[in-house]
């Protein structure tokens, strides 16, 4: 997927070193640069870009009138902020516009860099939602031959839905769900769910790793990056339906807020997992 990006700032110089930050780092394609509000609003609405790097004080109309509009239209275009300004308050009111983050001025190269893979990464990941979301069978149709696994199709699309679904330790969530109800009263602790995974793949013959703490690492992996997802969700869009679904039943709330806090750039460390919740949380919601 090839990104199509914007800058938009007053200062000439700086335009042209934010073009080069992007196309010497293969984040995608500049389709156009506007100088102040009044024109970058005219040409985003025309042309549409994936993402647009704005400053807040611009000649006219400033960054955050111009994304109000924008959003009003129902344009999808995602937008970082660049500016001097620090003031918390117009931070705030940045970020309640629809912003995705933050680039403070003087430009850092490697900050820009990470800020525009992060906001490209949310992008991807929703479009992933909303074609499994299009493409997943969650009935069985009697009239047909081919039939669908209820259980297994609402695993998958929770799986999808999270990001994870491509994630090694994947299976190991899956079979854990599916097998919960012959688990669930021989089960005491996180040790005896491996266990039980360990003598699973041995007794189907499956080459993979059947170590327990392979195992365990597996799914820690799948679960932080499941985490990840959530948080830059909740940063994009805080009332999205999937993050107010998922985070507070997957995840404790703190640490979610941790997670969103290091996602914007205001914390050094992210949130942490818990296994035991995020498995019992994802029974929860394909047992629905």
């Amino acid at each position: 997927m090839k990104f199509r990006l914007m800058v938009v700032d007053d200062d000439k110089a700086l335009r042209r070193i934010l073009a080069n930050i992007i196309e010497n780092n293969n984040l995608g394609e500049i389709v156009d640069e506007a100088s102040d509000g009044e024109e970058a609003e005219g040409k985003i609405i025309a042309l549409k870009p994936d993402i647009v790097l704005m400053d807040l004080l611009l000649p006219g109309k400033d960054g955050i009138e111009v994304i109000h509009n924008i959003k009003k239209r129902g344009i999808k275009t995602y937008f970082i902020m660049i500016s001097q300004v620090e003031a918390e308050d117009l931070v705030t009111q940045a970020y309640k516009s629809g912003i995705e983050f933050f680039i403070h001025k003087p430009i850092n190269t490697i900050e820009t860099i990470k800020v525009i893979s992060k906001v490209e990464e949310i992008i991807k990941l929703k479009t992933t939602f909303q074609m499994v979301r299009d493409t997943v069978i969650s009935i069985e149709k009697p009239d047909s031959e081919i039939y669908v696994n209820r259980n297994t199709s609402r695993i998958d699309f929770l799986l999808a839905d999270l990001g994870i679904l491509g994630e090694a330790g994947s299976e190991d969530i899956r079979i854990t769900i599916e097998n919960y109800d012959s688990l669930k009263d021989n089960i005491n602790n996180l040790q005896d769910l491996y266990e039980f995974l360990h003598n699973y793949y041995i007794s189907k013959g499956k080459k993979k790793s059947s170590d327990s703490k392979a195992i365990e690492m597996r799914i820690r992996r799948a679960i932080t990056k499941a985490l990840q997802n959530i948080a830059s969700m909740g940063t994009e869009n805080y009332d999205s339906e999937q993050f107010l679904r998922y985070a507070p039943i997957l995840f404790d709330f703190k640490e979610i807020k941790k997670e969103m806090d290091y996602v914007r750039g205001k914390s050094k460390k992210g949130g942490k997992i818990n296994i035991k919740k995020f498995i019992e949380g994802s029974i929860l919601l394909c047992k629905e």
